[in-house]
């Protein structure tokens, strides 16, 4: 049996044969790691096969599962390997399907523009989710790239409200779902090599199924009721959590990061509840204020006003229909008067 090879922070070589790799992670985690992501690329002009696993005993271990991954996970020219700031020791096992092939395999450690994007998008749902949930533009923009992301998932979906419940078809069609995902892994995988090869049938994919998205986003309209609108709200920023903490490699920092976001979004609340009660504790002890008596010069004027608005109300009732002049006179000592 061959040895397992150590793999050491930027060195590239290159092998002929199938080969056993580890990685033995003894550098803890700092918080200059915010957006620094540590991967293990493989590459090859060949169709090669790799099978990740956690430890050197798993790669003497023979595994259904772990031939069943390899087989979706392999056949791949370029592959990278995802190794996480606190995993111990991360192994993969490289095993070549042509002869005469030639791969490389090289650790390297590098800042991530990618995470960032994706917490500047978690933070962009999180507060921006109230907009969001009631903005027409972002209502058919989601559509039609949930219609552009999952036709493969919507059309198993309606394929199995088609079948029978008891039909052999139907366990296919469960099994479908774990296919299309595995598929849609693949295609992001080799979009560059679609898009330069195969841009026909990918730009008359794109219009297809975008216009039928639209149309179907159309058929139902944004959202309306309140209800409906408040869950949307709430999920884009649950997700918006989500992508906040999984954009952040150092666990304690993005925990930080994701309280520190919710007690932002509803510090005005708090901030409201505190102004109150503290105006009540100074009430409270300074006792009731006594109210400010008016000089001469306010008292005359406020007479005037409301001498003229009383007689214009008295006057305004005694041309209503609803004014009997007979029954006023004969109540008054001096009518003349």
């Amino acid at each position: 049996k061959d040895a397992v090879i150590q793999l050491q922070e930027g060195h590239n070589s290159q092998y002929q044969k199938s080969q056993r790799f580890c990685y033995t992670n003894t550098r803890a985690p700092r918080w200059n790691d915010v957006w620094t992501r540590t991967q293990i690329r493989v590459t090859s002009r060949r169709m090669i096969r790799v099978t990740q696993v956690d430890s050197e005993e798993e790669l003497e271990k023979f595994s259904l599962w772990n031939v069943a991954l390899s087989f979706l996970r392999g056949k791949l020219n370029n592959t990278s390997i995802d190794v996480d700031l606190y995993s111990n020791k991360t192994c993969l096992k490289v095993e070549l399907l042509e002869p005469d092939t030639t791969y490389s395999v090289v650790l390297l450690r590098r800042f991530d523009p990618k995470l960032f994007l994706v917490f500047f998008l978690g933070l962009l749902l999180f507060f921006c989710g109230d907009t969001l949930s009631r903005s027409q533009i972002f209502y058919y923009s989601a559509g039609i790239s949930v219609g552009l992301l999952a036709s493969l998932l919507i059309l198993v979906y309606m394929m199995s409200k088609v079948m029978p419940k008891k039909s052999p078809v139907y366990f296919l069609l469960v099994g479908g779902w774990s296919f299309s995902l595995y598929l849609l892994q693949l295609i992001f995988k080799n979009l560059q090599e679609i898009c330069k090869s195969y841009w026909q049938y990918l730009l008359g994919y794109l219009l297809t199924v975008g216009l039928l998205s639209f149309a179907v986003c159309y058929r139902y309209g944004p959202l309306e009721n309140e209800r409906s609108i408040n869950l949307l709200s709430w999920a884009l920023q649950l997700l918006g959590l989500l992508l906040i903490y999984s954009g952040i490699q150092i666990h304690p920092i993005a925990l930080g990061l994701v309280l520190v976001a919710v007690c932002t979004k509803n510090l005005d609340y708090p901030l409201q509840w505190a102004f109150a009660a503290y105006r009540r504790v100074q009430s409270s002890k300074l006792g009731p204020t006594p109210p400010r008596l008016l000089t001469e010069e306010e008292f005359q004027l406020q007479g005037e006003v409301e001498t003229r608005k009383a007689l214009a109300e008295l006057r305004s009732f005694c041309q209503s229909p609803e004014f009997s002049a007979w029954t006023t006179v004969s109540r008054i000592q001096s009518p003349k008067r």
